[in-house]
């Protein structure tokens, strides 16, 4: 459960009473996320906004949607499918070692 908001809790504090508070759940809403950056990572973000043409916030929604995307696909991988796939990656790391 969320915890009440600064304003209620305030007010139960200063009444000694209890106020039922039930947030709203508005799903399919977009929401705001307010995430702290180093300064190095908001650099980087900066630069990979600006190769691509988009605001750092732009950015930031299409990484999350394809990690969130890329976790959705692998844990829908069946074993073997998961195998195949961790035996391509290492093919391509030691491609790569091989220089």
């Amino acid at each position: 459960m969320m915890a009440k908001p600064k304003a209620i809790q305030w007010l139960e504090e200063e009444t000694g009473q209890t106020i039922d508070y039930l947030p709203e759940v508005n799903a399919g809403q977009d929401r705001h996320l307010s995430v702290r950056l180093t300064g190095e990572l908001a650099t980087g973000l900066d630069a990979m906004a600006a190769e691509r043409g988009l605001t750092m916030s732009h950015l930031v929604r299409e990484l999350l949607a394809e990690a969130v995307g890329q976790r959705a696909a692998v844990a829908k991988l069946d074993g073997r499918a998961l195998a195949e796939r961790l035996a391509a990656d290492v093919a391509e790391v030691r491609r790569r070692l091989a220089g």
